[in-house]
């Protein structure tokens, strides 16, 4: 979570100040859980110093605890528990928030404490500091072996991060950010993210770009004065919880933002803790989901690389075939010139009559064999070269299909989202005796579903994620009057269109050929062929692998793969 995104999230927060701690839980090794009483009911807040999920947050997941308590979680439940939060705060809206408590010792006491939260990727931390502003504990201790820059552990005075040269924007006026824009030759995104906290690079040409393109819909001249008024305004709405949150996919990655750019594909939320629940909740799916595939990606890759070689052993096999046509002729002229050349002889000068004007050839002979018994002889070596050519061709063809075969399932073990998508992978690998099969009794997982989509025109798309799912929504889950698209001679996704028998307008008809280009191989390529025709043309032929078919009554469309298609048209 970035310092914009966080700023957002402890506007959110704010409703906790005045409320009891009930509950403290430590669901992760660097994650707590706090159940807080406030007058509008109990509510959880989230604080993670993961390297790879820090944040601070509202959220209505709920998690469960070790059997044993971690030392710090005691250490914090003895502290807190019963505890009221008197404010929770940015500095500088950076990467820290403080979040106050007043409580009470064990001799019913006043006392204060603070828990210093910091969300800074691979440093996060989240700390417990006394009224006195020494450390009492923390989730991470940093030891002198750690860092020499700063330690982090019991009875040292809480020091705050080294700070960067940088201003809080909250204490900048419009004019402010008007001459950081006109003083730096930089574009306008690196001005501002360089001068003020808590603004990443990304975040702030996402931002920057949005508000230009705000500022032009209205037909306002996009210069350092306007642009810095619309900053202004912008944070403004920011902390008054004015801006709509949203996840927006940049790339291949996902980005939790506090407002909803313009010309991304994003999602939009009421709060930021609804997005945070979303986006992180898709992330820890993702991770297990790619922690589960990595043993078979290692098979997946072991298996291409074995075919591969097996592939380029056979092309060596194969021969040259003008050789073993030069065998079998030959063989045919020492026969035809059999009773004029002379037995014992080396070599024999020859016409090749099948050239026109005929040349002389010189054909090597083994001079302890007749003439007749040499012709046999090349005879024999055509016959050999040529079976084993034809043998090595068959092989090599095998070869190049398994491959193609594998890439395609390495390919769909790359897109899985879910527990169910990768388990039909296992069993298609284990089918084809790629994996060996499990003596574990595992849970069965209800099938797997395709992607969703519906069209500008209101009609629904299925994409296939994986071979098995691509047989299923062809053969089970679609009906014969139904349209069936598939890139041209490239693996990749069985698409349906649900038509019910009725004419589909050629924009559906376009988006589903994008569809069908950006689940295939050929995602990347400027243009992708794509073939169309009715699913009663889709046959399965007997035998075939799992996603295989043969169709006819095609049509084809040449189609660019718009990434931001599939985000606009996502069920």
């Amino acid at each position: 979570m970035d310092g914009l995104t966080l700023a957002a999230s402890v506007v959110e927060l704010q409703c906790l100040v005045g409320g009891k701690i009930e509950k403290i839980q430590q669901p992760e090794k660097y994650e707590l859980l706090f159940s807080v009483h406030t007058n509008s009911g109990s509510k959880r807040l989230l604080v993670s110093s993961s390297s790879e999920n820090c944040r601070i947050q509202l959220t209505s997941d709920k998690r469960l605890s070790p059997a044993e308590a971690p030392n710090f979680l005691m250490l914090l439940r003895k502290h807190l528990t019963g505890a009221r939060i008197v404010s929770i705060e940015q500095p500088n809206l950076d990467r820290i928030v403080l979040i106050r408590f007043e409580a009470f010792t064990e001799l019913h006491a006043s006392t204060s404490f603070t828990l210093a939260c910091e969300i800074m990727g691979r440093y996060s931390n989240i700390i417990l500091v006394d009224e006195s502003g020494s450390i009492v504990d923390s989730i991470r201790r940093v030891s002198a072996g750690m860092s020499t820059v700063r330690l982090i552990l019991p009875k040292i005075r809480y020091e705050f991060p080294p700070l960067q040269d940088k201003r809080c924007i909250l204490d900048l006026s419009a004019d402010d950010v008007r001459c950081i824009f006109e003083s730096s030759f930089a574009r306008p995104e690196k001005a501002l993210a360089g001068s003020v906290f808590g603004l990443a690079p990304n975040v702030a040409s996402i931002l920057i770009q949005t508000l230009e393109n705000g500022l032009e819909a209205s037909f306002v001249h996009v210069d350092a004065a306007s642009l810095a008024d619309a900053v202004m305004a912008f944070y403004d709405d920011l902390m008054h919880s004015r801006t709509e949150p949203s996840i927006v996919r940049v790339g291949e990655k996902s980005l939790l933002l506090p407002f909803t750019p313009s010309g991304s594909a994003a999602e939009s939320f009421p709060s930021v803790s609804e997005a945070a629940d979303e986006f992180y909740r898709m992330r820890a799916q993702q991770e297990s989901v790619h922690r589960r595939t990595a043993s078979l990606d290692k098979v997946l890759s072991n298996a291409i690389q074995r075919i591969e070689r097996k592939a380029e052993k056979f092309a060596l096999s194969i021969g040259d075939e003008a050789e073993i046509e030069r065998l079998r002729l030959c063989g045919e002229l020492l026969t035809a010139h059999m009773y004029s050349i002379k037995s014992g002889s080396r070599e024999a000068a020859v016409q090749n009559y099948y050239l026109d004007p005929p040349e002389t050839v010189v054909i090597p002979l083994d001079e302890t064999l007749s003439v007749s018994d040499n012709a046999q002889q090349y005879y024999k070596k055509y016959r050999k070269a040529k079976s084993a050519r034809e043998i090595a061709t068959v092989k090599h063809e095998e070869a190049a299909n398994e491959l193609a075969y594998l890439r395609g399932i390495n390919e769909d073990l790359a897109s899985c989202l879910t527990d169910a998508d990768f388990e039909e992978i296992r069993q298609e690998l284990e089918a084809g005796g790629y994996v060996r099969s499990s003596q574990k009794k595992r849970i069965k997982l209800p099938a797997s579903k395709p992607h969703h989509f519906v069209s500008s025109d209101g009609i629904d798309i299925y994409v296939g994620k994986n071979n098995i799912q691509n047989d299923r929504l062809t053969f089970r889950e679609s009906s014969s009057d139904d349209i069936w698209l598939h890139t041209k001679d490239i693996h990749g996704s069985h698409v349906i269109i649900r038509a019910f028998g009725a004419a589909v307008p050629d924009s559906t008809l376009l988006e589903a050929a994008i569809l069908a280009a950006l689940h295939s191989q050929a995602k990347a390529a400027p243009s992708v062929p794509v073939d169309y025709t009715k699913r009663k043309y889709v046959k399965k032929p007997n035998g075939a692998k799992p996603g295989m078919v043969i169709y006819t009554n095609q049509k084809t469309l040449i189609v660019n793969p718009d990434p931001l298609l599939a985000d606009k048209l996502r069920k």
